[in-house]
């Protein structure tokens, strides 16, 4: 499946501009899933919905530069399934990765990034709680052009804060 949202043309804008990915065979991407060790700095984890008494692949997220002293990841996030885009997936699969490693890894910040023209994207960062950090001028390339990288960041205490006040039920 990752594969095959890689190569789609939409796909691959949205999640890093449409570039990077032809020249990774299936094999090689295959190999790279398969090789992940769970004490390395970056593991890729699959988004999975109950459908028809199953599970269905849509997405993944991944994270990597796992700092160890600063307790920090940089992550990266796809629903690739187009017929899943705007539904809610993504915020609540995003919720439950960002779950996933403050509490198995005991983080203090997590970070990703995105470009200004992927709204969607940021609309869905900013529901999960990240926040805009700042903007690096023409940082991003895609094959468009250039454009404004935007990066955000999501810090322990902030999480806590949010998951705090759902339980409280506000």
């Amino acid at each position: 499946m990752i594969y095959l949202w890689r190569q789609d043309e939409e796909v691959a804008y949205w999640s890093s501009g449409g570039h990077g990915y032809s020249a990774v065979t299936f094999s090689q991407l295959s190999e790279r899933i398969r090789g992940q060790r769970s004490d390395s700095r970056s593991l890729m984890y699959m988004v999975e919905i109950r459908e028809d008494g199953g599970w269905k692949p849509i997405g993944s997220c991944h994270f990597r530069d796992f700092d160890a002293v600063s307790r920090s990841v940089i992550i990266g996030f796809t629903i690739g399934e187009k017929s899943y885009w705007g539904k809610g997936y993504g915020t609540r699969a995003l919720r439950v990765f960002v779950d996933l490693l403050f509490q198995r890894y005991n983080l203090h910040r997590i970070q990703l990034d995105t470009f200004d023209e992927n709204r969607r994207a940021i609309r869905c960062y900013e529901k999960c709680g990240f926040v805009r950090e700042g903007v690096l001028r023409k940082a991003f390339w895609t094959i468009h052009g250039y454009r404004d990288k935007i990066v955000m960041g999501l810090l322990r205490e902030d999480w806590e804060k949010d998951r705090a006040g759902h339980e409280d039920g506000s």
